[in-house]
């Protein structure tokens, strides 16, 4: 097994405990072992920036990657309302920078970008976001404006994730791109089991799909900073 592959059994299994954790009610085991999951993640995401070329996408990445281990800390708590406010901030900075990453290092810039090339696009995920919040907005009370700007936030994330269609290596788009939609899937699950109503296995759902998402945005940039790496040794060649 490479270390990729080892690197994928050792998070899949942290995911799955604290998954199976929440599930069964034991909540010492879930609270220690939620900051291990991006724990893990950012380890070997820092190995890979170490030893292929540094640059400032995966260092933007790295910060995406740590700012959201600090909202899964805060939102441990979220039953207190000042530590979800601040966990949502924490996964806000985190997909700004996600965003910036996305449009770093493309491999291909001659490409026409996908937001011109298939507008529609665009259009499918502004109109996901107007319905999706304006489905929740009338249980968010005095939360509507920090949810509002969330809500466009990873929506652009997730638009600027696609914009890479053809601009990086396939591998790579695809990875981030999965990552991005799970994401956005993992946190409107989230919004509708926190302000409308209680989702029959709710850790289930949500952590799954945000364990698949945080995984896709890491492989997919450490995809990206492999094929930059072998770019510039075969130009210096």
């Amino acid at each position: 097994m490479n270390r990729d592959g080892l690197f994928s059994l050792v998070y899949f299994l942290i995911l799955a405990l604290h998954i199976y954790a929440g599930e069964q009610h034991y909540e010492m085991i879930a609270t220690v072992s939620k900051p291990a999951i991006l724990s893990s993640l950012i380890i070997y995401f820092v190995l890979n920036l170490l030893k292929n070329r540094k640059g400032f996408f995966g260092i933007l990445i790295l910060a995406g990657l740590c700012f959201s281990l600090l909202g899964d800390v805060l939102l441990i708590f979220q039953e207190v309302p000042i530590y979800f406010t601040l966990g949502l901030g924490s996964f806000l900075v985190a997909h700004i920078f996600y965003i910036v990453a996305f449009t770093k290092t493309y491999l291909k810039n001659h490409e026409i970008s996908l937001i011109k090339k298939y507008g529609w696009v665009m259009l499918l995920i502004a109109a996901y976001a107007w319905f999706f919040f304006n489905a929740i907005r009338d249980f968010l009370g005095s939360m509507i404006g920090p949810v509002l700007v969330y809500t466009m936030v990873i929506s652009l994330m997730l638009l600027i994730a696609l914009n890479r269609f053809r601009k990086v290596s396939t591998s790579s788009f695809v990875w981030i791109a999965l990552g991005a939609f799970f994401f956005v899937a993992s946190d409107s699950l989230l919004a509708w089991n926190k302000f409308v109503r209680d989702l029959d296995h709710a850790h289930l759902l949500i952590m799954l799909t945000y364990g698949l998402a945080q995984y896709g945005i890491a492989r997919g940039a450490v995809v990206q900073l492999r094929d930059v790496s072998s770019k510039s040794i075969s130009t210096q060649s």
